[in-house]
Formats: C-alpha cells, sequence, structure tokens
C-alpha cells in the first residue's frame, strides 16, 4: 500500500497536468477535424502517427537529451522551420476550402502519417517535453520501471480517447450539415495553423533578439 500510493497518485498527477496541453487546440487536433470530415476513425491513425514521432523523443528525453532542447538556436530553429512550415500548410488549407474535402498541406492521405508530420511540425512539442516532461519521466524514473512504462501509457491513451472524440464529432458534424461544414472546417483548420505558424515565428523572433 505504501508504494501503491505514490504511484497512483503520481499518475493521476501526470494525466492532469497533460490535459491542458491536448485540449488546446493546435496543428494535431486541426488535421484530425479535418480527416474526421473522411472517416470517424480518424483520430486513431493520426494518434499513432504522433506517437510514432513522440515516443522516441521520450525515450531520448530518458536518456538525457533534454539539456539540448533548452539550446537558444536549437528552440530558435525549430521554432522557425515550424512556423514556416505551418504557414504553408494554412495556405494549402484556405486554398483547399472550395473543394468537396479540405486537404491541410497537401498532407498524405495516410491519417497516420499526417499526424507524424504535423507533430513534427511542431517544435513546442519538443520542449515541452524537455520542461515539464523531463520533470515527469524523472518522477516516473524515481518509482520504477512499471510507473515509468505506465506513465506513458496513460499519457497516450488520454489523448487517444480525446482524438477519436474529436474525429467522430467532426465525421457527425459532416454527416449532418454537408458542403456547409467543410466549408466552415477549411476556415477553422486554416486558422488554427495560421495562428500557431504565426506563435512560433514570433517565438525564434524573441529567442534570436534576447
Amino acid at each position: 500500500m505504501n508504494e501503491f500510493m505514490p504511484a497512483a497518485s503520481f499518475l493521476l498527477q501526470s494525466v492532469l497536468i497533460t490535459i491542458p496541453g491536448f485540449l488546446t487546440p493546435g496543428p494535431v487536433m486541426a488535421i484530425t477535424i479535418e480527416r474526421g470530415t473522411r472517416s470517424p476513425h480518424a483520430g486513431v491513425f493520426v494518434m499513432l502517427g504522433h506517437g510514432a514521432v513522440e515516443l522516441p523523443l521520450v525515450i531520448l528525453l530518458f536518456m538525457g537529451l533534454g539539456r539540448f532542447a533548452r539550446e537558444p538556436h536549437i528552440r530558435f530553429v525549430l521554432a522557425l522551420a515550424g512556423g514556416i512550415f505551418l504557414f504553408y500548410m494554412a495556405w494549402k488549407t484556405f486554398r483547399a476550402r472550395k473543394t468537396d474535402s479540405p486537404s491541410p498541406a497537401g498532407v498524405s492521405s495516410s491519417s497516420f502519417i499526417a499526424g507524424a508530420v504535423m507533430t513534427l511540425a511542431n517544435p513546442f512539442l519538443l520542449l515541452w517535453w524537455s520542461t515539464i516532461g523531463s520533470v515527469l519521466i524523472l518522477r516516473s524514473i524515481e518509482l520504477g520501471f512499471v510507473v515509468s512504462i505506465l506513465f506513458y501509457a496513460l499519457h497516450f491513451i488520454t489523448n487517444l480517447i480525446w482524438l477519436y472524440f474529436i474525429s467522430y464529432m467532426s465525421f457527425i458534424g459532416r454527416s449532418v450539415l454537408g458542403r456547409g461544414y467543410i466549408l466552415v472546417i477549411s476556415i477553422v483548420c486554416g486558422g488554427i495553423l495560421l495562428v500557431f505558424s504565426g506563435y512560433f515565428i514570433f517565438s525564434a523572433y524573441k529567442i534570436i533578439i534576447l
């Protein structure tokens, strides 16, 4: 019991800490909404693509990579590259508003690949895992290997449930509202990507002038 309670408390706290991150609109959520207009199950494959990028990153952080991610020049390159790429995706999304199926950035029709690409385009995923995430990782290591596995498994499953819900609701929206929904989704997704593009580019500017 003495060993169970600290582990259970940590796992609950880790879920609560990560919830605001995936509830906040971002590139992965945008692609999930868009792919949901085609399939209610798209969120599952988007999350698998996201996890395919995120899990190796988490493993590298377990091995001590986090300190490099906090270097200003690395943060600058990641933020600038991510901002430019998201601007391109936003432009492609707005262009797709006149078609029957929005397609941000001309990303592959595979939701798995789209999820991986959108994850790579988010430079602050690395920053989050190298700061807040690293604290959680170190604590999970202190509590044992099993807790470390459960920590990431819960993180993954919670995200999976949320993205599946998003894609399912997006599919229902298209089924009910039809063509008008596609237009709205193109504008909303493009807007989300454009906002994050500006945020990442501005962040890169702040890094280089400090």
